[in-house]
């Protein structure tokens, strides 16, 4: 993990400053997930937009949207951790 110098007011009466670490978090690798409507429809990730099985998951959920819906839009987007987590 990196750790980063920032510089932090006490509002002391002396206005001291002091220097405070601050950890970063490491970041989460790109992933794709497919959604319809905006929606997620399952809970797998696919670390790739042209993932044969995101494409074959794309596919299929475009047929069920077809047969017995309204033909909402199918696409494979990238992972939001707070749009698309899975309860």
């Amino acid at each position: 993990m990196e750790k980063r110098n920032q510089i932090v007011n006490n509002n002391t009466e002396s206005d001291q400053v002091t220097k405070v670490n601050i950890e970063k978090k490491p970041e989460r690798p790109i992933t794709y997930v497919v959604v319809r409507e905006g929606f997620r429809v399952s809970d797998k990730e696919y670390s790739d937009l042209t993932d044969s099985a995101a494409i074959a998951e794309k596919e299929l959920w475009s047929g069920i949207a077809k047969k017995h819906s309204h033909g909402e839009p199918v696409e494979i987007v990238k992972y939001n951790s707070q749009i698309h987590r899975v309860w």
